[in-house]
């Protein structure tokens, strides 16, 4: 009897990957353990916020989900984040890469932008929708837009219909982006981040 290998799939390793260099990067812990997607990924320390991290190729963009993006919204009393993080793989990952080790190996940190969910759920409600099978509706979130979202460009920010004043941004590296809503959580933030996770 022939031995049936199962391929792993390349983007739950990647998803996997970058979740834990998020956590790693802010001091933070799984907070979905039964991976239900109930909660976002993961938790800060002292459990007072919440991070979804979304992986994707810097020209693919991270998948915003509608069905996630609402559940989020009704029932997290918390503050929430995105991280997107984005790597410099393009197509063909998995022939490329057929293993684990290859693949993560491959894989670098290009740019995380760590956006608050208010920001998040304006660019999903502003942008044209997709729908599969897999996800249901959604948008994606390429790593230009996030540089312009986070930079404060007119283009994107007539685009959100939101208040610039509201926001606040800090590099915490030269890959490292985050944005608060005013100063909210932004010295805890800034405090967990360790550099030599990047």
């Amino acid at each position: 009897m022939q031995k049936i290998i199962k391929i792993e799939d390349p983007r739950e390793i990647v998803g996997s990957f970058f979740e834990k260099k998020v956590a790693d990067l802010f001091a933070l812990r799984k907070a979905d353990q039964s991976n239900s997607g109930d909660l976002p990924d993961l938790v800060s320390a002292d459990g007072c916020f919440f991070v979804e991290v979304k992986a994707s190729a810097y020209n693919n963009g991270g998948v915003i989900k509608k069905a996630q993006l609402l559940r989020f919204d009704s029932t997290i009393n918390r503050r929430r984040f995105y991280a997107f993080a984005y790597h410099s793989i393009g197509k063909n990952m998995q022939k490329r890469f057929p293993t684990r080790k290859r693949l993560e190996a491959a894989l670098d940190l290009r740019s995380v932008y760590l956006l608050p969910f208010s920001i998040v759920l304006t660019y999903f409600d502003r942008s044209k929708k997709r729908i599969n099978q897999k996800y249901g509706e959604f948008v994606q979130l390429r790593e230009s837009v996030a540089g312009q979202i986070f930079t404060l460009q007119d283009e994107a920010w007539t685009r959100l219909h939101l208040n610039r004043v509201d926001y606040m941004t800090t590099k915490l590296h030269e890959r490292v982006y985050v944005m608060t809503r005013k100063d909210h959580l932004l010295k805890d933030i800034t405090g967990a981040f360790n550099s030599k996770f990047v």
